[in-house]
């Protein structure tokens, strides 16, 4: 019986230390380098938020999606259920906030992603812009990182509708909206901002941002777990004696019960958050099976190598 417990916390941990806990970081990921890239639009230079940028693959430039289409004056709604993005004109309330979002852009605060290789993960979407569907062309492809999609700068000035140039000399993306209500010099917004209530979408918190910080929750607790359980493990192998041997079992027993607490808080307040705003809540789903998987497939490796 000893056997079979101590199997089941050395490989869960094992697992654990291998295995990411959000189920879209799969092993066909590409990776790719991010570029110093300018965004110019309606005459206004523009930054990504922090931690997203543009890449080149295949001779393909890629920009992310959102930001983008809020640089165009668009709106954007993501279905992570049905894998299926909506670009559209924004009503008068969605262009505040949309505007607000570009002048709250910070020319440094991706400075410490240039340069650098991320792995980024191919992803199939449905695109609609304006209410009819676009497909990207043949050999290209979207891709997701950290909740970010990612798309050809092409695909999105033709699906938009959009004037959207590439130099690829000086490395700038220009554009220019539909829109006459840019954000001006001054940065001041041509409309006031809605003063919140649950119809405000100026309050209204970004899905990447409340995905984004769930993971890095849950990666932190990862590497906790796992060095925590690693150690117990091999506190266990030196053991010489069945009563310290019974004591680190237990001890491995509790820090799972801790790591099953503590997961169900971080995904239960993250499912709160995305109900909140109106969000779909599969991603909490795809969570939820992947750590159950990897607890059961460790239960499993430990039943058959017991015998």
């Amino acid at each position: 019986m000893m056997k079979r417990y101590s199997a089941i916390v050395m490989i869960v941990a094992m697992l654990l230390s291998i295995t990411p806990i959000k189920t879209v970081e799969a092993a066909n990921n590409v990776k790719m380098k991010s570029m110093d890239v300018e965004f110019n639009f309606d005459g206004t230079e523009l930054q990504p938020p922090a931690g997203q940028f543009a890449f080149i693959y295949k001779g393909t430039t890629y920009v992310p999606l959102r930001f983008v289409s809020y640089a165009l004056q668009k709106n954007v709604q993501w279905d992570g259920k049905a894998s299926k993005v909506t670009v559209s004109e924004p009503t008068s309330s969605q262009l505040v906030s949309i505007k607000e979002k570009l002048m709250n852009s910070s020319a440094s605060a991706n400075a410490n992603f240039l340069g650098k290789v991320f792995a980024m993960t191919p992803v199939k979407v449905d695109f609609i812009f304006n209410g009819k569907k676009k497909v990207l062309p043949s050999g290209q492809q979207s891709f997701m990182y950290k909740g970010t999609l990612y798309v050809p700068v092409r695909f999105m000035a033709v699906s938009s509708g959009s004037q959207i140039t590439w130099d690829g000399k000086t490395k700038t993306v220009k554009g220019i909206s539909n829109s006459t209500g840019t954000p001006n010099s001054s940065g001041t917004p041509t409309t006031p901002p809605s003063s919140g209530g649950a119809g405000s979408s100026t309050d209204k918190v970004s899905y990447e941002s409340i995905t984004s910080n769930t993971e890095a929750k849950l990666k932190s607790l990862q590497a906790e777990n796992n060095s925590t359980l690693m150690s117990l493990a091999a506190k266990y192998l030196s053991a010489s004696d069945d009563a310290t041997k019974k004591k680190l079992l237990a001890q491995g027993q509790q820090q799972l019960d801790s790591l099953t607490a503590k997961f169900e808080n971080i995904v239960g307040n993250a499912e709160n958050q995305l109900k909140a705003n109106g969000y779909s809540t599969e991603v909490i789903n795809e969570y939820r099976k992947t750590f159950n998987d990897e607890i059961e497939a460790g239960k499993k490796l430990a039943n058959e190598l017991a015998g």
